[in-house]
């Protein structure tokens, strides 16, 4: 009897110890980090290109890790849920703080690039942007579940009409047709929409003289212990980036 008792307390401290190892414990999260890729795309940031996730933020998220962290990027429908669970391997994307609700929920880099918001209409139709009032009374054209920090307070109020639509493509169209008054893009996005489309071209709209603001593009991660001593590390190799030109070459290749 003490035999078996004997064997089976050995076979309890095996499993334990497979446990132990195979577990993702805070070396292992500290060591590998995944891009979530929205997989309705956001060109030029986020693409699929034949089978293959690409875009201007894979290629800084390659850019900007630590020489020593495993890097992979994983097709996403819903990209921010992946970074919201509490344990597992760390996920990453690159946004705007402005454009998550909870962003106190994550852990975030310094500024690695930024964007403008821009403001188009129909050229039959033009409009100006010169403050909130220039918007009252107007249907905006938006992306579906997109934040727009300039106009949710109009939103909510009700001075401007939130008119939501799944793709992008789909919104300059309505743009072009006087569907909607205005829609708002980021400078970079419409810019590289608007090269690979046939169908249209800068001179189908007025693009307003103002901007209406500009966001930070920075990282931000799962919010894991082994992976917020990382951080610093990030951030140092971000402004070495920026200094030598890295990130504005990359930038540039999808302007």
């Amino acid at each position: 009897m003490e035999y078996v008792h004997s064997r089976f307390f050995q076979f309890i401290l095996l499993v334990l110890s497979l446990v132990i190892v195979l577990s993702p414990g805070p070396s292992m999260a500290g060591n590998t980090v995944t891009f979530a890729l929205f997989s309705r795309e956001w060109a030029p940031f986020e693409m699929i290109v034949d089978g293959e996730p690409v875009g201007a933020a894979v290629e800084l998220f390659k850019a900007l890790m630590p020489p020593d962290v495993e890097t992979t990027v994983e097709l996403c429908p819903s990209p921010r849920s992946k970074l919201r669970e509490p344990s597992g391997p760390v996920f990453a994307r690159l946004e705007s703080r402005e454009w998550v609700k909870d962003a106190e929920n994550f852990l975030w880099s310094e500024p690695v690039t930024s964007v403008k918001t821009v403001m188009y209409s129909s050229k039959t139709n033009p409009r100006e942007y010169a403050g909130d009032a220039s918007l009252y009374g107007l249907t905006v054209g938006c992306i579906k579940g997109f934040v727009y920090p300039i106009a949710e307070h109009l939103f909510a109020r009700g001075k401007v009409v939130r008119y939501d639509v799944n793709d992008d493509l789909i919104l300059l169209r309505m743009v072009k047709a006087g569907r909607v008054d205005v829609a708002f893009f980021d400078d970079i996005s419409i810019a590289w929409m608007i090269s690979k489309s046939e169908e249209m071209n800068n001179s189908d709209f007025h693009i307003a003289g103002n901007h209406l603001g500009s966001e930070d593009l920075r990282f931000f991660f799962s919010k894991h212990k082994a992976w917020e001593e990382r951080l610093p590390e990030i951030n140092r190799l971000i402004r070495e980036k920026r200094a030598d030109g890295t990130i504005d070459a990359i930038i540039n290749r999808y302007r």
